[in-house]
């Protein structure tokens, strides 16, 4: 079933049933993988995020920034048990609200509904009077609801624990979540690129990590294909590192923004959530990430890829 919002805004429902990579022996299992990506600007994620803000049922989320009209649905709901922890960004004031203490940036985008439903990726709900570009995915799973369900307990009491189901299947599709700092984001991305033996596909807003940078420079030169988006003009960005050592990646400089963190291995595996490469991402901010071993959804990740690389050039 497929959704079309615009020239460059895709919401696809799949029902996912791809083969599972690494040794899933003893991993928690759940027997169906439902979710949903929406590749999109701001005004449609907010229309929908809206439409679930509005059901039934718990809602908590964890969200740096998000717009007034989401806050007042929140206020108005009927029943208890509806909670925005905020981040310093958040200029909203109400009951619903929280406010975090992190010593970095509460940088998460991420809702739980219900206790089953994890909507999480790089997009801010709040309006923009830029075009930014984004992605969101949302997925049925009381197992991953749990990992995030967990975060935010850990949030709203301003600590910090290791995740302890970093891997579950999900269907046959491993899944991988962790959280930043406590669980070492850049490591894991490390660890993802080194395990590329094809292609490297990313866009990201804030690109500032040397040893990521250090890493793909390594994979191209070993053959494997390299191609990248980055936004123009945020600080210490390793786009001229990365260029100057050959690679095919651009800079993002229109009016619009490219606000993804998204990595994509071998047309294999999707790294998305909430994580830039930088070190504060890393080592000071809150942060989520998700890993999917998924070929038809690194498939959609990819074909969108392209189209906004083309645009680009």
């Amino acid at each position: 079933m497929n959704y079309v919002y615009g020239s460059f805004a895709l919401m696809l429902m799949l029902l996912a049933g791809c083969t599972t990579t690494g040794n899933a022996k003893g991993l928690p299992h759940e027997e169906s993988f439902e979710y949903s990506v929406i590749f999109c600007e701001p005004e449609k994620c907010l229309a929908d995020l809206s439409a679930r803000l509005s059901g039934p049922g718990e809602i908590l989320c964890a969200l740096y920034n998000v717009d007034k009209s989401l806050v007042s649905i929140i206020d108005g709901r009927a029943e208890s048990g509806a909670v925005i922890i905020a981040g310093a960004h958040a200029k909203v004031r109400s009951p619903s609200v929280i406010r975090t203490k992190s010593k970095g940036l509460m940088h998460n985008k991420f809702c739980v509904f219900d206790g089953k439903t994890v909507w999480t990726g790089s997009f801010n709900p709040i309006k923009s009077n830029k075009k930014v570009y984004d992605n969101v995915i949302i997925i049925n799973s009381t197992l991953l609801a749990g990992n995030y369900l967990r975060e935010f307990e850990e949030l709203k009491a301003n600590k910090s624990a290791p995740t302890r189901n970093t891997r579950f299947i999900l269907n046959q599709t491993l899944v991988e979540n962790y959280f930043c700092p406590e669980d070492g984001c850049v490591r894991i991305l490390q660890n993802m690129i080194r395990s590329a033996e094809k292609s490297v596909l990313f866009a990201t807003y804030s690109f500032t990590h040397p040893k990521i940078a250090n890493e793909i420079i390594a994979k191209n030169a070993g053959g494997v294909a390299v191609r990248g988006i980055i936004e123009k003009g945020t600080r210490y960005s390793q786009y001229q590192t990365l260029k100057s050592a050959g690679l095919n990646v651009i800079e993002h400089e229109d009016r619009s923004i490219v606000h993804h963190k998204f990595f994509v291995i071998d047309n294999k595996t999707v790294l998305t959530g909430s994580f830039n490469p930088t070190r504060n991402g890393d080592e000071r901010n809150d942060e989520n990430v998700l890993i999917i071993h998924d070929e038809e959804l690194a498939g959609i990740y990819a074909d969108y890829f392209q189209k906004l690389f083309d645009k680009n050039l």
